[in-house]
């Protein structure tokens, strides 16, 4: 067993597989005692944790509650009240949605065909319930006067002074709404001043860029809401993520925004949850990553491969951290390598000089694209292993790049646990993460 008090009080879990193993691993965390954490959670270890010293810098070893997104507990419907009006609630870790099991009934049109992004549903009668203040204490806005007042309803960011009146933002926020305002505009304002110190801004002084300072656009209250018609019998339902700080411009600001958002989760997005213990949040750390925990941990998580012979296929190879080299896990298809490792190479030896091979697979991403036979085609025969060097040259109809050949023996009694099974072992990583 880990020695939880080690951990810290709350924790964020990410899973590529989205929403549920992240939960599981969250509430795994939490215990008995804790709770999956709501947007009150993530406001109260924001306010108890400054961020970088730098506003615009990053630790992604070190991240501060206010470098990461989280999808959140804290759930948004829309639908019919009692009376015949169309309202918006916000229930924080209450409701229909405040199980796994709720969660996932409610979001089964989007889980069943993902073509579907248009969130959740809920039995017009929970909403009656949540209305009544059955499941406990909610926060409750009226939609029509709220959208009249605003052109463009859920769209685009908002300055502090604005951002304090704002009834969804916050409701959203929760009882510690304006003190959360009034840190970020802070944190914002001084956020100016970095870059006004660096040398970066030159604007020339009035009343508007006085105004931008006082009140820079710092948050933006998202949502689709006015594209949805609400079904017969039913209200939309919706978790809530709050967003990271990012550094951009508002095109009424003269002045660049140090801003986040808080939205509507699409069952699609990327889910990162919160495992909070018993006892109040005074930050949120850093949860394992199976990727970086294999690349650090690597000598303690071979394990038998079962093979009575190494494979005879191509190897594409790839160095760790400390510099040790490993065949990386086959890629199927045109696609980027996989830069996953599988087996110890013993020993390595070049063979021939770098060679350039085109490929037409790519086309304008981040990530280089190509077939192995096209860089085969290049490798001398007693190459039994290659790696890509250099970047990668976009051309108009072929692109190309560096590939170097290796003669190489590898270990194949033993190979790496796959990622995906590591960041399945809850129990593992932890224990990876108590150690460090």
């Amino acid at each position: 067993m880990t020695d939880k008090s080690r951990l810290g009080e709350a924790m964020a879990f990410y899973h590529a597989k989205g929403f549920v193993p992240s939960y599981q691993q969250a509430s795994r965390f939490a215990g008995k005692t804790g709770h999956v954490g709501t947007v009150l959670d993530v406001v109260d270890a924001r306010l108890a944790t400054s961020p970088h010293k730098k506003l615009d810098g990053y630790d992604p070893s070190n991240p501060t509650p206010w470098d990461q997104y989280y999808t959140t507990m804290t759930a948004e419907y829309l639908g019919i009240s009692r009376g015949g009006v169309k309202i918006l609630i916000v229930a924080h870790g209450i409701g229909p949605m405040a199980t796994l099991d709720g969660v996932l009934a409610t979001y089964r049109l989007e889980i069943d065909d993902p073509r579907h992004r248009d969130g959740g549903r809920i039995p017009i009668e929970e909403f009656h319930k949540l209305e009544n203040g059955q499941y406990g204490p909610v926060g409750i806005v009226e939609y029509e006067p709220y959208a009249r007042r605003h052109k463009y309803p859920f769209m685009g960011l908002l300055p502090s002074i604005v951002a304090r009146k704002d009834p969804v933002l916050l409701a959203r926020l929760g009882p510690r709404a304006l003190e959360y305002i009034d840190c970020h505009e802070k944190h914002a304002q001084r956020y100016y001043e970095q870059r006004r110190a660096e040398d970066e801004l030159h604007v020339r002084m009035d009343e508007s860029y006085a105004r931008d300072v006082r009140w820079p656009y710092i948050v933006e209250v998202g949502a689709d809401y006015p594209y949805r018609k609400l079904d017969d019998g039913m209200a939309s339902a919706y978790l809530l993520s709050i967003g990271q700080i990012v550094n951009c411009r508002h095109e009424k600001s003269r002045i660049p925004s140090w801003s986040s958002d808080i939205h509507c989760h699409s069952w699609t997005n990327g889910t990162r949850l919160i495992g909070v213990r018993e006892g109040g949040v005074a930050g949120i750390c850093k949860g394992p990553d199976a990727r970086e925990l294999l690349l650090k941990h690597w000598r303690t998580l071979l394990e038998p491969s079962g093979l009575d012979e190494a494979p005879t296929d191509i190897f594409v190879l790839m160095q760790m951290p400390d510099q040790t080299w490993f065949t990386q896990v086959p890629k199927k298809g045109a696609c980027a390598d996989t830069y996953e490792p599988e087996f110890l190479v013993t020993s390595v030896e070049k063979a021939g000089e770098p060679q350039h091979f085109y490929t037409s697979s790519n086309y304008p991403v981040p990530l280089f694209r190509y077939a192995r036979h096209e860089a085969l085609a290049v490798l001398p025969r007693r190459a039994n292993a290659y790696e890509l060097v250099g970047e990668p040259q976009m051309g108009s109809t072929m692109d190309s790049c560096c590939v170097q050949g290796y003669r190489i023996e590898i270990d194949h009694s033993r190979r790496l646990v796959r990622q995906k099974v590591l960041a399945n072992d809850y129990e593992r990583m932890m224990q990876f993460m108590q150690a460090a």
